[in-house]
């Protein structure tokens, strides 16, 4: 059985979550976490916050992806069970290595965690 997740699935999460993020049609999974995660990028407003994360995806390739193979699977209630797609690259935006992680309720895009990247036990 081939190793989860492929080039083209997470290619097509990526292109899904750049799809909602520009509709503002995401969520945060915690709100009062990934709103750390907002302050110390110091961006304020839902509209700065879309247009980052908007940056961001614009940089990420499936080939970025750091999750788990095969992906995790959250344990936050609002999105108990589902996949979780994580990504860390090296962000001309932000001049530093990156790390966001998201995923997908039916057709709900909910966006875990954006920040810079860190050690995998503190992310």
């Amino acid at each position: 059985m081939p190793e989860r997740p492929s080039y083209s699935e997470t290619k097509k999460k990526l292109d899904l979550a750049r799809k909602k993020v520009s509709q503002n049609d995401w969520a945060p999974v915690d709100p009062t976490k990934l709103l750390k995660d907002f302050e110390t990028l110091d961006l304020w407003t839902l509209e700065e916050e879309s247009m980052t994360l908007l940056i961001a995806l614009a940089e990420i390739k499936p080939e970025n992806y750091a999750g788990g193979r095969p992906p995790q699977r959250s344990f936050e209630e609002i999105c108990r069970g589902a996949e979780l797609f994580a990504f860390t690259w090296s962000s001309t935006y932000f001049g530093c290595q990156m790390y966001l992680k998201f995923c997908f309720v039916k057709q709900s895009l909910y966006i875990v965690s954006f920040h810079e990247s860190r050690s995998p036990e503190r992310r």
